[in-house]
């Protein structure tokens, strides 16, 4: 376990790109439509395309270039152009991901669905400040992290963000009602644990803790759909890091002076 621990902390930056490539492959094929998300993606997708081009084909070219920027970043070709082009990318997502929230609720405050695509900016972020700077950041992916958990925990609360496929998640294992019901209180739970993980209060202690949660949001995903599945393992893979890693627990925003 001491040389898994070992193995994964000392190869950050491979990690992180193993991570951001299960990321960017599990997209791009719920975009190609081999998942139940399809719908989700497609209603994204539409919601800012103000082109004459057809929804399903501008899906499919986003689904191919997932792919590619999946490939590019794991074999770390032309490193700085890439990840500022996959930068780029997941901000446009993110705005897209804004604008279908408030095509489905009328209002303006998607802010958990933008929080969503945030840890993909931050660990890709990471990588950059790397190849430009040679400069190791390990807080920024607690950060990333964080706002994982704070979005699920927030939309899971009906604040700022869609909450139809974690009842879905959950309906694989409960009812509907018990569902309902079920999703209220991981809400709850995400966004305290988001909240400990962003200040860095206790976030070294709280960070196993979030990560066996995930592990769970894991199985139900590859219960759900195997291309889910895949994109959150990166998901679990990432909060795995920060729960071995003790420098991500560094630069706090809160300091608690607790005498031994």
């Amino acid at each position: 376990m001491q040389q898994l621990k070992l193995l994964i902390i000392s190869n950050t930056n491979f990690y992180l790109r193993i991570v951001l490539f299960l990321a960017f492959v599990g997209h791009g094929m719920v975009s190609l439509g081999l998942s139940p998300s399809y719908t989700l993606h497609y209603g994204i997708a539409d919601a800012i395309n103000f082109t004459t081009i057809d929804t399903k084909l501008l899906l499919r070219c986003c689904g191919v270039l997932d792919i590619m920027l999946a490939l590019l970043i794991i074999s770390k070709t032309y490193p700085t152009i890439v990840l500022k082009i996959a930068l780029g990318y997941l901000v446009i997502i993110g705005v897209a991901a804004v604008c279908f929230f408030n095509v489905k609720s009328e209002s303006i405050f998607g802010i958990a669905e933008f929080m969503r695509r945030m840890p993909w900016m931050f660990f890709t972020i990471y990588l950059l400040i790397e190849a430009i700077r040679n400069q190791s950041k390990e807080h920024l992916i607690r950060l990333g992290i964080s706002f994982a958990f704070l979005a699920h925990g927030l939309a899971s609360l009906g604040f700022f963000g869609l909450k139809g496929g974690h009842i879905e998640l959950a309906t694989q294992i409960v009812t509907k009602e018990q569902a309902q019901v079920f999703v209220y209180y991981s809400g709850i739970a995400d966004s305290i644990i988001g909240v400990l993980l962003f200040t860095g209060v206790f976030s070294k202690y709280v960070a196993p803790i979030g990560t066996l949660w995930i592990m769970v949001i894991v199985v139900l995903s590859y219960m759900n759909s195997f291309a889910d599945g895949i994109f959150r393992t990166g998901f679990l893979l990432a909060s795995l890091y920060v729960a071995l890693q003790p420098k991500c627990h560094e630069y706090p925003f809160i300091k608690l002076n607790i005498k031994k």
